[in-house]
């Protein structure tokens, strides 16, 4: 079955059942892991004060964008999250390490990028550990935050997440830049979205590597970097200042 855009899952998008809020199994058992920590839903806005936004970035790291947008963030004294799969993470050891070195938080956004819900609740598991894993190798630090590939937050994944003390991460504001709608776009729906507490989603990579570009992207983000240029000063100038959601507690 063909994939969709990171944004643009096929189904079952932000969906969370009942029994998986309130931790039971489908014999009506609440897990004792599940007792002792509730299972989370995914955040889409942040509670950081006024004119306070976050910036993130999903599907890297990339050798050729990632630096070129951390490039750009330091020019203006920004800090952003990158939402990383775990298998770029092991071809690009030394972008997870400036990323981190830069003062930036790094994500786990999966092993490979699939649709978790067309997963068993054990491969869900295994690409969000295998990815935890290898963060903490690379960067030192395991992730403390989560995003779904495509939005799809199974209730496997947010089952995994309350066992890892994992905080799922979706966003508020998305201007499609996996689409290469054009920079000018891409920037003008940013500046439209902004918001106090908005979380702002970004590509900076490929999924699965540079052999398995995101469907309709060719893999080029070009656009998200030179859109980011441009509306930056401009909301900057407006009043807005940028954090992770990491820094700040749940709504």
């Amino acid at each position: 079955m063909p994939k969709t855009p990171c944004s643009l899952p096929r189904r079952r998008f932000l969906s969370v059942s009942a029994t998986a809020l309130l931790g039971f199994g489908a014999a009506g058992a609440a897990p004792a892991a599940a007792r002792a920590r509730r299972v989370p839903t995914p955040e889409t806005t942040i509670d950081a004060g006024p004119l306070v936004m976050a910036l993130t970035f999903d599907d890297g790291p990339s050798p050729q964008y990632t630096p070129q947008v951390l490039d750009v963030l330091r020019g203006h004294g920004v800090h952003a999250t990158f939402f990383v799969c775990g298998d770029n993470v092991g071809l690009y050891p030394d972008v997870v390490r400036r990323i981190v070195a830069e003062g930036h938080v790094v994500g786990n956004h999966s092993w490979s990028h699939p649709h978790l819900s067309d997963l068993s609740a054990a491969e869900v598991r295994d690409q969000m550990q295998r990815t935890q894993d290898a963060v903490a190798k690379v960067g030192g630090r395991a992730p403390v935050l989560f995003r779904a590939p495509y939005g799809d937050f199974a209730d496997a994944s947010l089952a995994v997440c309350a066992d890892l003390g994992l905080r799922p991460i979706s966003w508020s504001v998305d201007p499609a830049d996996w689409a290469n709608p054009g920079s000018a776009t891409i920037a003008d729906r940013v500046v439209a979205g902004a918001a106090t507490g908005a979380i702002v989603l970004h590509h900076d990579g490929t999924e699965g590597g540079d052999d398995n570009p995101e469907p309709g992207s060719g893999g080029d983000r070009s656009q998200t970097v030179t859109a980011l240029k441009s509306y930056l000063p401009r909301l900057i100038s407006a009043g807005y200042t940028f954090t992770t959601p990491d820094a700040h507690p749940p709504r």
